[in-house]
């Protein structure tokens, strides 16, 4: 068995559990927009004689603190002479510099099996279940074209 540093084995995992998300998270996001779609329709044709269904609208009232635009849109009415120079403000450009950690996995090696599963197992599947999942997720990651295990990694710090 090979001996890996404990920073190469986040790195490894990392790299497995980006490539896990990607597929896990389009599905995510196209099932969100169906189910919104699908609602956007239903509420449009309610009925009240549905027997093994229910669905209806409900308006509630609930009190939100202003948008940060928001602010500034009254700010700048009440106080014209001060939100001129606010709106300047906030319209200056500036610098930012951003960290960011680049990793992967170097040409020539490869995750197992076995690292996979152990992160989806992390996430609270059995091992029976990340067993049976790991092909499909890796074949829909393949398809969505973010399963490249040698592809330069970011993330934000």
């Amino acid at each position: 068995m090979v001996q890996r540093s404990e920073l190469e084995t986040n790195i490894r995992r990392m790299v497995a559990l980006d490539i896990l998300s990607k597929p896990l998270s389009s599905l995510g996001q196209k099932a969100c927009r169906r189910r919104d779609k699908l609602a956007e329709e239903a509420s449009e044709s309610l009925q009240e004689d549905l027997e093994r269904v229910f669905a209806y609208k409900e308006t509630t009232e609930i009190e939100k603190a202003r948008t940060l635009r928001e602010g500034i849109t009254v700010f700048k009415i009440e106080h014209p002479k001060y939100g001129k120079v606010l709106e300047e403000m906030i319209q200056e450009k500036r610098i930012q510099k951003d960290t960011q950690l680049v990793y992967g996995i170097t040409e020539g090696c490869s995750l197992g099996v076995g690292e996979y599963r152990s992160v989806m197992r992390d996430l609270g599947l059995s091992a029976i279940e990340a067993d049976g999942m790991y092909t499909h997720l890796l074949e829909i990651s393949h398809r969505l074209g973010s399963a490249s295990e040698y592809a330069k990694r970011t993330i934000l710090l």
